[in-house]
């Protein structure tokens, strides 16, 4: 594509974690461990003495705030804003998906979610080539995400960055506009 005589150049982005999410995932680990800690003190009722939620939502509450606790903590000890999301001229990497770069020759389309998921999942759709074979380059968590995809034979491939420090859009149009040069440069 042409803009005043000039070829594109493309984009390349890098997507930070939003220090402002952690905190708010560490105030809710610290309610949710507060009150089960409180009430299983004493300190506070609750929960009843002898209601289903002592022996089951309690030590949930307490396992599940504790997590919750130690994640948004060790993550707010880090100085410094992580880079989550990478897109250059070696290809594109999700740290959460890949260990290393999906390169370009491997993506076929880039898009949004259709649909509902539009509005519901901030995020970008990486249809990837056929020949595409994610063992070893995917981690454990991108394997479970995209299991029921794999499973029905789809090569996708899906960028959350809602909670990124730019939008979907932003990061959709970086992705295009790599596969516009690499295109260009085919012919």
């Amino acid at each position: 594509m042409k803009r005043d005589g000039h070829d594109e150049i493309p984009v390349n982005l890098e997507l930070l974690s939003d220090d402002n999410r952690v905190g708010v995932v560490l105030v809710i680990g610290c309610l949710l461990f507060g009150v089960a800690l409180a009430d299983r003190m004493g300190w506070s009722s609750f929960f009843t003495p002898d209601g289903w939620a002592v022996t089951l939502l309690r030590p949930c509450m307490l396992v599940f705030g504790g997590v919750l606790i130690v994640l948004a903590a060790r993550r707010l000890l880090v100085p410094g804003c992580r880079t989550l999301v990478r897109v250059n001229f070696g290809g594109i990497t999700d740290i959460r998906l890949v260990t290393s770069p999906i390169r370009w020759s491997f993506i076929v389309e880039a898009r949004r979610p259709p649909g509902v998921l539009f509005y519901l999942l901030p995020g970008v759709v990486l249809q990837l080539h056929e020949d595409f074979e994610p063992g070893g380059v995917e981690t454990f968590w991108s394997r479970l995400l995209h299991m029921t995809c794999r499973l029905r034979g789809k090569h996708i491939l899906f960028l959350a960055s809602g909670t990124l420090d730019h939008s979907a859009d932003q990061l959709l149009e970086a992705i295009n506009s790599h596969l516009r040069a690499r295109h260009k440069a085919r012919r």
